[in-house]
């Protein structure tokens, strides 16, 4: 189930808390820890809000390994944000930052309801 943000980002569901052993009444924190132990990555940015929290992952000693997530605390579900770029291996920090600003991606972790808008626009076409 991909979500379609813009023409240049798509926003796809890839993991539950449940997937990571964890309780829907898990912390952010140990949410985080989660993500970072499955995606093998470290988590060098991490912006949270009420209904969600925006995270972008780096794998240690590659700096072109980064991605970014969107966390939807309501519902428990990490969402990777796929740029749709054609970029292959990942980003880097000051990459990460230029999508941010460019996407405004901390937006899709305020108001989680602009995924789940576009996701009941695909299943209404």
């Amino acid at each position: 189930m991909q979500v379609r943000i813009s023409p240049t980002l798509t926003a796809n569901p890839i993991l539950t808390l449940e997937d990571l052993g964890l309780e829907r009444s898990a912390g952010l924190d140990q949410a985080g820890r989660g993500l970072a132990e499955r995606s093998e990555a470290q988590i060098v940015r991490w912006v949270q809000f009420p209904a969600g929290a925006l995270f972008f992952t780096l794998v240690p000693d590659d700096s072109e390994s980064g991605a970014v997530y969107v966390f939807d605390r309501k519902n428990g579900v990490f969402y990777l944000m796929d740029f749709n770029d054609q970029k292959w291996g990942g980003y880097s920090l000051a990459e990460y930052e230029v999508l941010e600003r460019t996407h405004r991606l901390t937006l899709l972790a305020q108001r989680r309801w602009l995924l789940e808008r576009r996701y009941d626009q695909r299943k209404a076409s």
